[in-house]
């Protein structure tokens, strides 16, 4: 009897069970079909959402359609953009030309602003400068530092085509360089994300990323650096950065801009003292170990003596990273009649020679 009494609970317990079964395949069966695609809308690939307010403004910004900047764009305008001089996706500082041919009374005239090319000039960031171009104690700051926040949008200066994009830890992070008319690249630096892609065409005021504090930095800020084929210059030289605008419509520069480099160029030599190791050293001069080592014919295990001399910047080397080949002896977009461009230039082919932001 007590045997048939479980046979009975167990035969109650399974029934129900299947009754319960059936019940549930039904209601799924009721349920209408759900739509889900518009489940991640509002989503960007790659993005996360640890910075509410900064993902927001970026997610809001790529969305836009840019198509519509370029209805008004010439080809051809673009096309004069110079592909050729020192092209690389890869390196940061692809070449460079040789500001010792410019002579005291050469003068090189760029526009930067034409109203009838629909060329225009759109400050990287608004906001206060931290840092200017020049020396620093043993380095050299090639460009200006402007305070941002991280995730705060950085736009492009000025028209032109995507070269590099590329992460450099020691120094620049997370880095865009972009080629101008008649020689003239931007570089911003430190950005949390970039938002273009290498060979991208890109006009003024298009984001080119979002601010950040990547590479070697202190604190989010954005470096901006200005050069001509390759050597940076004062970008205060032609942007006002307390007004957020250009100087002048047309860029003009003369060997005096590029005067500081006769003294970044000469040879260094540093004297051991007590306590220093080579990667002290290094850093104190912002180079790397192993340069030091190529200059001064040693290894990472030779050990120092006090009072030896080692060379940290070889002027030698410097000069041999000039190649001598002839420039274009007019810039790539076609200057004003007045404009004096006609001057003989060398540039340097190739090389990256680790010029990078100092620590802020």
């Amino acid at each position: 009897m007590k045997l048939k009494s479980k046979s009975v609970r167990r035969f109650s317990v399974t029934t129900i069970s299947i009754f319960v079964f059936v019940l549930a395949l039904v209601a799924i069966a009721s349920i209408p079909d759900v739509d889900f695609s518009l489940a991640f809308e509002d989503c960007v690939i790659g993005i996360s959402l640890e910075d509410s307010a900064a993902e927001s403004q970026y997610r809001e910004e790529l969305g836009q359609d840019f198509s519509s900047l370029f209805d008004d764009l010439d080809s051809d305008n673009f096309m004069a953009i110079d592909t050729l001089f020192a092209w690389s996706n890869e390196r940061i500082n692809s070449g460079r030309f040789d500001y010792r041919t410019l002579g005291p009374e050469d003068t090189i005239r760029i526009p930067l602003v034409d109203t009838a090319q629909s060329k225009f000039y759109v400050h990287p960031f608004n906001n206060f400068v931290t840092s200017r171009f020049g020396q620093r104690r043993f380095l050299w700051h090639y460009g200006i530092d402007v305070k941002l926040n991280t995730g705060d949008t950085v736009h492009n200066a000025l028209d032109g085509i995507v070269r590099v994009i590329q992460f450099d830890r020691r120094g620049y992070g997370n880095v865009v360089v972009v080629r101008h008319h008649n020689g003239l690249e931007t570089l911003y630096g430190h950005l949390h994300r970039v938002t273009v892609e290498p060979n991208q065409m890109i006009k003024a005021g298009e984001m080119v990323g979002l601010g950040g504090n990547t590479g070697r930095s202190t604190g989010a800020h954005l470096h901006f650096e200005i050069r001509y084929f390759g050597e940076p210059f004062n970008p205060e030289h032609i942007i006002d950065f307390k007004n957020y605008t250009l100087k002048n419509d047309t860029l003009v520069l003369t060997r005096d801009n590029f005067e500081y480099l006769t003294v970044q160029r000469q040879r260094v030599i540093h004297v051991v003292r007590r306590g220093d190791n080579l990667g002290a050293i290094a850093r104190r001069y912002g180079t790397t170990v192993n340069a030091l080592c190529r200059l001064n014919g040693i290894t990472p295990r030779t050990t120092l003596r006090v009072g030896q001399r080692l060379i940290v910047r070889s002027g030698e080397e410097a000069q041999r990273q000039v190649v001598q080949t002839t420039a274009p002896e007019t810039p790539p977009a076609t200057p004003p009649a007045s404009a004096d461009v006609s001057m003989s230039t060398s540039v340097s082919v190739d090389v990256d020679v680790g010029r990078g932001d100092t620590e802020d």
